[in-house]
């Protein structure tokens, strides 16, 4: 059965969007579907265009936002970045940004999430709405505990810089106690949600 969605031109992430998907046409024109509170609409842009365009519209840059997270991360593949850093709007990819079938999910709206497949989920967000996504659960997973690190990591520096009684050697340790609990936090939610 085919829906109808309203088509529209251009779309920015906000605090309401809950995730960003692609949506393929049967001519092979890449547009998103856009998952936003209680709405849902297809827009024109890919989803990385539209993460392109709101880190734009920000006074940012996708490229800078991603030199950003690389900077403070060990790694340097399906990097999480940070939207709007004032209002703690964090996004990671599902797959390599480049690939078609990647979708952008918000950190902050994510309550749980669940094994269909092999590498299907599905994801309940906060005001219980539900998607399904191509991704494995670890995979899945894995990528909140890395976008919850940047967003811990970056909370932290944003302290640091204006306390100016903190040593670098208190920044690390702290900053290890914070990651140390950021994981702990992950891995009782994974087993409670496993079980």
């Amino acid at each position: 059965m085919k829906e109808n969605y309203l088509i529209v031109d251009k779309y920015c992430i906000n605090y309401y969007t809950l995730a960003v998907l692609p949506y393929i046409l049967t001519n092979g024109t890449i547009y998103s579907k856009v998952y936003e509170h209680d709405n849902v609409f297809l827009c024109k842009l890919s989803p990385l265009m539209i993460v392109k365009t709101t880190c734009g519209y920000l006074g940012s840059s996708y490229e800078g936002r991603r030199d950003g997270t690389r900077k403070l991360m060990t790694y340097h593949h399906k990097l999480p970045i940070v939207i709007d850093d004032f209002n703690s709007i964090y996004f990671f990819p599902t797959h390599s940004p480049r690939n078609n079938n990647c979708a952008w999910i918000s950190l902050h709206h994510i309550l749980d999430t669940k094994k269909i497949e092999v590498s299907k989920v599905r994801i309940t967000f906060q005001n219980l709405q539900k998607i399904e996504v191509d991704i494995s659960l670890y995979t899945l997973r894995n990528q909140i505990m890395r976008t919850n690190s940047l967003k811990t990591l970056q909370r932290y520096n944003h302290e640091a810089s204006i306390n100016p009684k903190l040593t670098y050697k208190s920044l690390l340790v702290e900053k290890q106690k914070k990651l140390a609990e950021t994981q702990m936090m992950y891995k009782e939610r994974k087993g409670k949600s496993d079980s």
